[in-house]
C-alpha cells in the first residue's frame, strides 16, 4: 500500500484505474473509477452485496446532468444541495436512480478535478463493520487490496450526508 499526500498522485492512482482511500467531510472513503470491474473490486474488498448502490462524486450538477441525462427540473431542485454535504438520488431516463454528490470539501473538489470524471466512493470499512478511523486502521483492514491513501486531513464533519431523493422531494436520511 503506498501512500501520499499529494492530490495529483492520488489523482494519477484513480485514472491508472486502481482503488483507494482517501479522506472525505467525516469519514475515511474508499473509491475508484466509476468502471464495471472496479465496482465489482470494490465490492469485494469491503465484502458488500453486490446488489447495494454505491455513491457517486461528481465535480458539479452539470457534469453528473450530462453523464445520465437527468432531467432539468431535477438539477434546478438539486442546485441547492450542489458543494454540500448531502448525497442526491436522481431518477434516470432507463427508470433506475443514481446518487450522487457534489462536495464543498476542498480535497475532494481538487481530487476529482484532477482525476477529471466521476469517482465511485463508500466508506473505507468491512461491510456492518466499523469505518476505519486512521490511516493505521485502513493498512490493518485492508492490506494491499487497496492501491493506496491520499493521506490528508478529514474535513471534520461528525454525521453521515444528508441524503435527498429528488423527484420526491424529501429527505431519507
Amino acid at each position: 500500500m503506498k501512500f501520499t499526500q499529494s492530490i495529483l498522485e492520488a489523482a494519477s492512482w484513480i485514472k491508472e484505474g486502481h482503488v483507494i482511500c482517501y479522506p472525505t467531510e467525516g469519514v475515511w472513503g474508499i473509491g475508484s473509477l466509476n468502471h464495471p470491474q472496479l465496482i465489482k473490486k470494490i465490492g469485494k474488498i469491503k465484502k458488500r452485496d453486490l446488489n447495494k448502490k454505491f455513491i457517486l462524486l461528481f465535480d458539479s450538477l452539470d457534469s453528473l446532468g450530462s453523464k445520465y441525462k437527468i432531467k432539468q427540473k431535477y438539477l434546478i431542485r438539486a442546485k441547492k444541495y450542489e458543494y454540500s454535504f448531502t448525497t442526491i438520488v436522481f431518477p434516470t431516463p432507463e427508470g433506475d436512480s443514481v446518487a450522487a454528490r457534489v462536495p464543498s470539501f476542498k480535497t475532494l473538489k481538487q481530487l476529482l478535478k484532477a482525476v477529471g470524471e466521476e469517482i465511485i466512493s463508500t466508506s473505507a470499512n468491512i461491510s456492518g463493520n466499523d469505518v476505519c478511523k486512521n490511516v493505521t486502521e485502513i493498512k490493518t483492514h485492508f492490506g494491499s487490496e487497496v492501491y493506496g491513501v491520499l493521506n490528508l486531513k478529514l474535513q471534520g464533519q461528525t454525521k453521515p450526508s444528508t441524503i435527498i431523493d429528488i423527484k420526491r422531494n424529501e429527505v431519507i436520511r
